[in-house]
């Protein structure tokens, strides 16, 4: 069955809650006893000396060592079979451990919406993953069940009102790690136990399937070829009528690290969508994806992001220092462009080590995403928004400080910080009629509301009245590109694929190159470094993960200075008196300890 028939079969029937109206959505039954007299054939897994091993619920899901997580993905399919029926929306999961080695495996729940599942919802996937006899599973299937508990919404689309609700139901998807077969048919057998329909999408990306769950809570199409044709079409009416938008040439190859991964997998479909006569050339490298120990080996947007330099497979010995290159993760849901740093171009005498690149990393993307519209809308002023759109920026505590200071003070635009991680960000980013997120790490979408949709439509119905049969103006034409960006750009959740387009969509309609790209603003120097501790639960933060709180009740405002010295970055660390605010000489914002990180300095 196609994803639009089984759309078509469960869009009929859906009566939803509404914020205006209070109305509740009915929770279908579920077959709870089914379920746990299913669950004795997923044992929860015991650590050497027989104590149960507990499942944490981390950024976006549970993730560890694959061959322990049977138990979890069997429990995680009927967390998103509960969520689906106390919606009445379909939700979904995947399986996989996105940029982590390929002996780890995980599970990523997606809510009705499509985006992450809410962060109120995440203490009932980790009781239900960890109930530890039947009866503690019992109860935690009926406390995730009760009234109070179904309706926390995660994002601002309540979607359109049905008569009667559907049967509970569950995409799944997987990547490409040895693990994911079995942990893929212990998802589906979970949500089946408990009473909800299954479809499985086999291999796709992570925001693939996050779309697949998006569409279909909006009734649109959302087989794997809409999602390409909307990506497709996007790109090719935002280089429309661009000089040089139809014509191929050499610097429009992007060469392409895929991680071995499942984007890998998905690439050849992008490249026949967007057609034959399209102006960009993808050349992949570690494409290979089901090779024993390759996925994110060396390779991928994780390591050259952290590691600062090449991939160190696939080839890039041999790539020259003017091509632009773009690397993304195991899962594809993050990017980071980069090419290989020309000592003649930077004006240094040459060095033997050629592997070492310069990184346009999340905060480089959002920043040339912003300045993208921002140049739309000062050529669609003055009259096409009234009242204007605001258009926000959201940063994590990791962002480049240099970033924060050029959408702020260059663009003009309002910059938003939040706590690490995609469920902190979106959220924050819809509260804009555009919000741009990524973090630094490459994972990052723009947002565009409803409303700011609908506004966009009427503003191209109004300026193509105005002109009748005569040329376009550039008001109409800053319009439908726009317009052309929301089609670009994956809605539910960063895509590395979508990425790649709608950043080359705008290098194209700039006359941008990298050289142009990165002198937007020079990144401030920074080291990140990572500390391992016992236990990073102990160590607590506040506003924005910028200042810890605890350990031992302490009030520690944590302050990083990095001193510019001919290349080398000197760090002070320092510890403040209790409820101390202050700041440093000559810094701005402060970073924190979090999650057993000391964080980069960067402003």
């Amino acid at each position: 069955m196609s994803f639009s028939c089984a759309l078509q079969v469960l869009s009929v029937h859906h009566v939803h809650f509404h914020r205006r109206t209070r109305e509740r959505t009915p929770v279908v039954a579920m077959d709870v006893d089914a379920f746990v007299a299913a669950s004795d054939a997923y044992p929860i897994p015991t650590s050497p000396d027989g104590a149960p091993i507990h499942f944490s619920y981390g950024t976006a899901g549970f993730r560890t060592i694959g061959d322990v997580l049977a138990s979890t993905v069997f429990r995680c399919g009927a967390v998103a079979a509960i969520r689906s029926s106390v919606t009445g929306r379909a939700t979904g999961m995947v399986v996989t451990a996105s940029h982590n080695p390929e002996r780890d495996n995980g599970v990523k729940l997606v809510d009705c919406d499509g985006g992450m599942l809410p962060v109120a919802w995440e203490r009932h996937a980790e009781a239900i993953a960890n109930a530890p006899t039947h009866d503690a599973l019992r109860a935690a299937i009926e406390l995730a069940q009760t009234p109070a508990e179904a309706h926390l919404p995660q994002h601002n689309h309540p979607p359109p009102h049905a008569p009667t609700p559907p049967p509970p139901h569950v995409f799944l998807a997987r990547d490409t790690r040895p693990t994911g077969p079995a942990l893929a048919a212990a998802a589906k057998a979970g949500a089946e136990a408990i009473g909800a329909q299954v479809t499985d999408c086999g291999l796709m990306t992570t925001p693939q399937l996050h779309y697949v769950v998006y569409a279909s809570y909006r009734n649109h199409p959302c087989d794997e070829s809409d999602y390409f044709a909307r990506l497709a079409r996007g790109f090719g009416n935002m280089v429309q009528g661009v000089a040089g938008g139809t014509t191929h040439d050499a610097a429009s190859t992007i060469v392409v690290d895929c991680a071995n991964g499942v984007g890998a997998a998905k690439l050849a479909p992008l490249r026949t969508a967007l057609g034959t006569e399209c102006v960009l050339t993808l050349d992949p490298r570690n494409y290979k994806y089901g090779r024993p120990g390759s996925l994110n080996n060396e390779v991928g947007a994780d390591f050259v992001q952290k590691e600062k330099t090449c991939p160190m497979h696939g080839g890039f010995d041999g790539v020259g220092a003017d091509a632009r290159c773009v690397s993304v993760d195991g899962d594809a849901d993050r990017l980071v462009y980069f090419r290989k740093i020309n000592t003649a171009r930077k004006g240094e005498s040459e060095s033997n080590d050629d592997s070492q690149v310069e990184l346009f990393d999340g905060d480089k993307i959002a920043a040339l995403m912003a300045t993208r519209v921002a140049d739309l809308l000062k050529r669609c002023a003055p009259n096409a928004f009234d009242p204007p759109l605001r258009v926000g920026v959201v940063q994590t505590a990791y962002a480049n400080g240099a970033s924060t200071a050029y959408v702020r003070d260059t663009l003009g635009l309002e910059v938003a910080c939040t706590a690490t991680g995609v469920k902190f960000l979106h959220p924050e980013a819809e509260k804009f009629d555009v919000g741009v997120y990524f973090e630094a790490n490459g994972h990052g979408t723009a947002v565009f509301s409803d409303q700011t949709l609908s506004r966009l439509d009427d503003a191209i119905a109004r300026a193509s009245s105005d002109e009748g049969d005569g040329e376009e103006s550039d008001q109409c034409a800053a319009l439908k590109e726009m317009k052309a960006m929301t089609e670009a750009i994956n809605p539910a959740v960063g895509d590395a694929l979508s990425g790649i387009l709608v950043v080359e969509a705008i290098l194209l309609a700039k006359g941008w190159g990298l050289d142009e790209w990165g002198e937007m603003y020079a990144d401030l120097p920074s080291k990140q470094v990572k500390v391992m501790v016992k236990d990073r639960a102990v160590i607590t933060t506040t506003n924005a993960e910028r200042i810890a709180v605890t350990p031992n009740g302490e009030f520690i405002f944590v302050c990083v200075r990095a001193i510019r010295m001919t290349d080398t970055c000197i760090w002070c660390i320092q510890g403040c008196k209790p409820r101390s605010t202050r700041l440093l000489p000559s810094m701005g914002r402060t970073r924190g300890l979090s999650r057993g990180r000391v964080g980069r300095r960067t402003s």
